[in-house]
């Protein structure tokens, strides 16, 4: 079975991939190579740590994922707006799926979300950045099987 992680960042590639969003099916998870004008829009998801507390005395841990959904647009005279639009939408998707929902049964919860533009000459983009924390309870034995 594939770790707790990537079941998490799975289920939630799916939920922006298939949300109808800008980006559409343009929905990265831990994407290395530099966006091309091409590529936008698209969100970027990126595994950012996770913290492990125990819950019960029975060896079951409540775990912390978080993530960032970095929402991409190639730069235009409106990027900025339309980069606040963008992520109120990836927003919606992820509070409101019941897929993630259901995986991260302790809670679905926005951190905080932050706007930068960079790039180069050709490839200058605006993004609006939100962090996420995915919780969830595993048994330390059983780290791949989410409660």
């Amino acid at each position: 079975m594939a770790s707790a992680q990537k079941q998490l960042l799975d289920a939630l590639q799916t939920v922006l991939a298939t949300g109808g969003t800008v980006a559409a099916s343009r929905v990265y998870v831990d994407r290395v190579d530099t966006l091309q004008s091409a590529d936008m829009p698209a969100v970027l998801i990126d595994e950012m740590g996770e913290s492990v507390q125990p819950f019960t005395i029975s060896g079951i841990d409540a775990r912390t994922l978080t993530v960032q959904a970095k929402c991409v647009l190639a730069h235009s005279s409106t990027a900025a707006a339309d980069a606040r639009e963008f992520a109120l939408a990836v927003e919606k998707l992820i509070a409101n799926s019941t897929t993630l929902a259901a995986l991260a049964s302790q809670g679905v919860r926005l951190q905080n979300t932050r706007p930068s533009a960079d790039g180069e000459v050709d490839r200058i983009y605006c993004a609006r950045t939100q962090t996420w924390d995915l919780s969830y309870l595993a048994r330390g034995a059983t780290p791949d099987t989410i409660f």
